[in-house]
């Protein structure tokens, strides 16, 4: 089972490429949050394609998955440049994320697919909290129709996508990768920890995946806050890749990692975004 790195904004130390196998995900939505400002067409001009580039670059030719900007309203609402605030949703984890936001509003999605083709149109594309099939053929098609070349992917993050994930092959998906972070949380109806475990519910999801994968011949891969036991799980399971968060890299493989530069940024950037959200509610509320 290869290992491979996620990427929330940080820059890809030169000496990972040799250790790891490429970068399996990189969160897009961070190098927004970053910077403050929404996906559009000045914004990832200026912000996404050059770090896409930089990370090919350092990657060596090893594979790069990028994600689609995948964030709940209350974060996008904080974003310079958002094409519509929305205060209206009693549950964000549930709500207008992912490509159900992308539909409603399809200009920063094609936004993007420009941007990650400018980078490099060898580039994998995975597409976020998809739900249905439907979704699957929409992106896809938006996708083929602006860069042809990129591979496409899935986030398996619901148990929705999980049940249809022979559907979205049909639809188009090339390469599964589930997020445990989300699908655990509502697999086992629990917020999830820090280095999500191995639980009855999560390595039913897995094993139910790696069926489907392994008859259809798409490769599987299991991204989120990992735990060592969750990894061992994967390995023995027959997973074919895990991607492990940058920041979590001395956590799990140890102190040879934890000179990396930026391993704070993903909580900064977290930090600042609750902080924006914050300062908006007391603007909002005064």
């Amino acid at each position: 089972m290869r290992i491979s790195v996620a990427l929330s904004g940080e820059r890809l130390d030169s000496r990972l490429a040799g250790k790891f196998a490429g970068v399996g995900l990189v969160r897009g939505e961070y190098v927004f949050r970053r910077a403050g400002r929404y996906p559009g067409t000045e914004s990832v001009r200026e912000l996404l394609t050059p770090y896409l580039r930089e990370v090919v670059d350092q990657a060596a030719g090893q594979p790069v998955w990028y994600r689609f900007t995948e964030v709940t309203t209350i974060e996008e609402n904080v974003l310079a440049g958002v094409e519509e605030v929305v205060d209206d949703e009693t549950f964000p984890l549930l709500g207008m994320r992912g490509i159900r936001r992308a539909r409603r509003f399809p200009e920063h999605f094609r936004a993007e697919i420009t941007g990650v083709a400018a980078a490099d149109d060898g580039l994998g594309v995975l597409l976020p909290f998809v739900t249905d099939p439907e979704e699957v053929e929409w992106a896809v098609a938006e996708i083929r129709e602006r860069a042809a070349g990129l591979r496409i992917g899935s986030m398996i993050e619901t148990p929705s996508a999980l049940l249809q994930l022979d559907r979205l092959i049909d639809a188009g998906v090339q390469h599964a990768l589930i997020g445990v972070n989300d699908l655990s949380s509502l697999v086992d109806a629990r917020l999830r920890a820090r280095g999500v475990a191995p639980t009855g519910g999560v390595m039913s999801a897995i094993t139910l995946a790696r069926k489907v994968t392994e008859r259809r011949g798409v490769e599987l891969s299991v991204a989120g806050y990992l735990s060592a036991e969750l990894i061992d799980a994967c390995r023995t399971v027959g997973v074919d890749e895990c991607v492990v968060h940058y920041h979590d890299l001395p956590r799990l493989f140890g102190a040879e990692w934890a000179d990396l530069p930026e391993l704070e940024l993903l909580t900064e950037i977290k930090a600042k975004t609750q902080h924006d959200i914050a300062e908006r509610l007391r603007t909002v509320t005064a």
